[in-house]
């Protein structure tokens, strides 16, 4: 009743305005993946609960669209609420602006804090002639009276031992790279690339190691917009000695206003929202704004592009969290092994257990996102969350998937294992395995690719999705993501069917994590890291391969062994004996005995 006192609340503020409708997305302003609860408006009057997805009001109607990953849950949590479920890409599915124009048009509002500039133009673009979208201050200030605080927490110093670069000199190799030769003004709103350039973290966000922040950049210094008062001191130190001007967060908009007229304009986009795009052209008239306007051409920016390829020292940091999280992982299947036949274990037990092992490492810094324990038809949703604090009770039958990552003083995680207790009815339990060992002939595929220079990561998605497709079925979200260095857990490049102009380059750090789900029975995923390290060099140019990076040992038990071929099998024997080999300082007797017990098999 509460939900939908306020969508009448702002259905009214749509009659008072004039509006047909006002769209509703699930960012901030900084567009990162994860929200602070302060701008969780579309959960809030939704009560759908995922990362994704795109609430529209209109005057008599509501909708949601989502993806694949949230469609299960979507469709529990949005019944009775009288708002429909839009599933994206999926065929006979309508678009936004579809919709919008079938109802009618009209004037469409939304927030200018949370839309970028490139989804407001385009969007506008698929409305005009028939509606027009119109950029408002955030109207939730007034409409929502419980609203909770926009919250601050200590920034620290991320050193130079652990980010393996000075301040000063990623500031020239931005300054290099963007090439202007005249004044320019860089701006920045993603807060993990912030970051990343001033060699600092926080913890504003949950499970993002990032301080709400913006930057601007310029050819003497780069100026960083947060709340000073949670600047550490080493920090605010360090950041002084760097060329680094400090500036409060709330002073940005003021600061783009001031930007001199001749001065160019470098940004991305798809991430400056048009609150902030129309402040830094204040000074410049509409005919102007072109000529001194920068579209940085790079996909995810050019800090996003120096930022993705992994430094020595980075690499070094986030094969040191691997190994120790290796150890909680191997610590935790075995109390799996061990207590699954009690009837006491839950999915919410599981995920605590794995954080109190993370725990035992005095350089963890928590969870890099969610953590996904879901069991048999729970896991047939990629992103499965647990509503009532323990989720469902483990049995000894079937699948159970888990999704975990964590952060450590010096890298981040991200790994997805798939255990498989005993045989389940004998024909369920057959496909199941056919479909466990498919899922991971597509991990050892893409695993051993080698490629050349100026490969794309739609070029290798085949290699993880191939035998799969073998049987007639897919999975809809990517094969790959970047993983940030004690940032955010997804970044830049991914490999996916979808085509992207980045190209995969030494030192890039990414996930290989194929899979499969089957409505109302299970889901299976195989997840590694992987960093891209060279191959060789001919006369027919540079070759690149993948160093698995994941330290965490594959089932054997679900594999149907007559599916692999011999290299197939070496490469999972090889694998598990690897595991053991780098984790075995840190195991007991009796934990290496287990391990060899169950995992050197076939």
């Amino acid at each position: 009743m509460i939900r939908q006192s306020y969508l009448s609340s702002l259905r009214g503020l749509l009659s008072q305005k004039g509006a047909a409708a006002m769209i509703i997305p699930s960012n901030d302003c900084h567009f990162g993946e994860y929200v602070p609860e302060y701008f969780q408006v579309r959960k809030f009057l939704s009560g759908f609960s995922g990362s994704a997805g795109t609430l529209v009001i209109s005057l008599n109607e509501a909708a949601l669209w989502t993806d694949s990953r949230y469609f299960i849950a979507a469709e529990a949590q949005l019944k009775g609420s009288g708002i429909a479920l839009m599933k994206e890409k999926m065929e006979g599915t309508l678009t936004i602006a579809q919709w919008i124009i079938e109802q009618g048009g009209g004037k469409v509002l939304v927030d200018g804090a949370l839309f970028s500039y490139s989804a407001f133009r385009s969007l506008a673009s698929e409305l005009f002639p028939v509606a027009c979208l119109e950029a408002i201050s955030d109207p939730f200030i007034d409409l929502w009276t419980e609203r909770p605080k926009l919250v601050f927490h200590t920034i620290e110093l991320m050193p130079e031992n652990i980010s393996g670069k000075s301040v000063e000199k990623k500031h020239a190799e931005v300054v290099a790279k963007l090439a202007c030769k005249k004044p320019f003004a860089y701006i920045i709103s993603a807060c993990d690339e912030i970051m990343w350039l001033c060699n600092i973290r926080g913890c504003d966000i949950e499970y993002n190691s990032v301080a709400l922040s913006y930057a601007v950049v310029t050819t003497q210094e780069i100026n960083l917009f947060c709340n000073l008062s949670n600047l550490s001191q080493p920090a605010k130190t360090y950041l002084l000695s760097q060329k680094v001007v400090l500036h409060e967060y709330s002073d940005f908009g003021s600061f783009l206003s001031k930007i001199s007229a001749d001065t160019i304009r470098v940004f991305d986009p798809s991430a400056i929202n048009i609150t902030n795009y129309e402040a830094a052209f204040t000074t410049v008239d509409e005919a102007g704004k072109e000529a001194v306007s920068k579209y940085d051409p790079t996909i995810g920016g050019t800090v996003a592009m120096l930022r993705c390829r992994k430094n020595a020292v980075e690499v070094a940091g986030f094969k040191k969290a691997l190994l120790y999280d290796g150890v909680a992982w191997v610590k935790l299947l075995k109390y799996i092994d061990d207590n699954v036949q009690s009837a006491a274990l839950t999915e919410g037990c599981i995920s605590e257990k794995l954080i109190a092992l993370r725990k035992e490492f005095s350089d963890y810094c928590g969870e890099s996102f969610e953590p996904i324990v879901a069991l048999n038809a729970n896991a047939a949703s990629a992103h499965y969350s647990i509503e009532d604090g323990q989720g469902a009770k483990i049995t000894t039958r079937g699948f159970m998937l888990m999704d975990t990552g964590a952060h450590y003083y010096y890298g981040t995680t991200d790994t997805t294992r798939t255990l498989f207790f005993c045989e389940p009815d004998s024909k369920l339990c057959e496909q199941m395995k056919v479909d466990y060992t498919l899922v991971l002939k597509g991990v050892i595929a893409l695993s051993k690719a080698i490629f050349p220079v100026n490969t794309r990561g739609s070029q290798l998605d085949i290699l993880a999705r191939g035998p799969m497709y073998a049987t007639g079925k897919m999975y809809y979200h990517g094969t790959s993501h970047g993983i940030g260095h004690r940032l955010c857990v997804h970044e830049s490049p991914q490999i996916r069917k979808e085509e992207s102009p980045i190209v995969l380059d030494e030192g890039m750090v990414m996930s290989i994590e194929p899979a499969v789900y089957i409505e109302g029975k299970y889901g299976i995923r195989t997840e590694n890291m992987a960093v891209v390290v060279p191959y060789m060099t001919t006369e027919f140019g540079k070759f690149f391969r993948f160093e698995t990076l994941t330290l965490v040992p594959i089932e054997s038990a679900a594999v149907d062994f007559g599916l692999l071929n011999d290299d197939e099998k070496q490469w999972l024997k090889s694998f598990n004996e690897n595991v053991l080999d780098s984790l075995a300082p840190y195991l007991s007797e009796s934990e290496k005995q287990w391990y060899r017990n169950k995992y050197y098999g076939k």
